[in-house]
């Protein structure tokens, strides 16, 4: 995207130089010159695009369900819906601890916080590079019942800019028993 910028202004200020020095250029010289160079760097982003990197915390469910924790596109990063589970995970896949039963909103959003920043930092980003969060919450998962009287404070924790944008969805059943949240988001962090 850069380059793309870089090019149109180095194209443009040379028409303009060759204009004013009086050679006479044509316009539809320029304008060839313009659509190869937007064609270069076409060809040069759908490359890039190809080449998808992939992020997981080995789990279980990662191998079960066919899928990354995170998926680098670009100068893209999507990240997947994190849940609130330990990501310490045991031989066999599964979280070492239960980050989910007994506990509360605050808690629970937390942790998938804390799981978004890990697949972020995988692609050397942090929370500040998020330009969409979204959450979906249940909010009356088994025995919990979702308080969001904390909420606030910890998305400020985890987003203290407050530059990406947001948005959280109620729904019924989240994938635990006792899930009240899950969180993805997309950043956007040039190489």
């Amino acid at each position: 995207m850069k380059r793309l910028g870089i090019v149109c202004i180095i194209v443009a200020v040379g028409a303009g130089t060759l204009l004013v020095a009086g050679c006479g250029t044509d316009e539809a010289a320029v304008r060839a010159i313009v659509q190869e160079e937007l064609a270069k760097d076409h060809a040069a982003s759908v490359e890039t695009m190809k080449q998808l990197q992939k992020f997981g915390f080995g789990g279980a469910l990662e191998k079960e369900w066919s899928h990354s924790q995170g998926v680098r596109a670009g100068n893209f990063i999507f990240v997947s819906g994190q849940q609130p589970y330990d990501t310490n995970l045991d031989d066999k896949g599964m979280p070492l601890t239960d980050l989910e039963t007994g506990r509360n909103f605050a808690q629970q959003l937390r942790t998938a916080l804390e799981n978004v920043q890990k697949v972020l930092a995988n692609y050397g980003a942090s929370t500040n590079d998020v330009v969409m969060l979204q959450g979906f919450i249940d909010e009356k998962a088994g025995k919990n019942a979702a308080d969001f009287g904390d909420a606030a404070k910890v998305i400020q924790e985890f987003f203290p800019n407050g530059q990406q944008s947001m948005t959280f969805i109620s729904v019924d059943n989240l994938f635990g028993p006792e899930q009240l949240i899950e969180v993805n988001a997309i950043a956007f962090k040039p190489e």
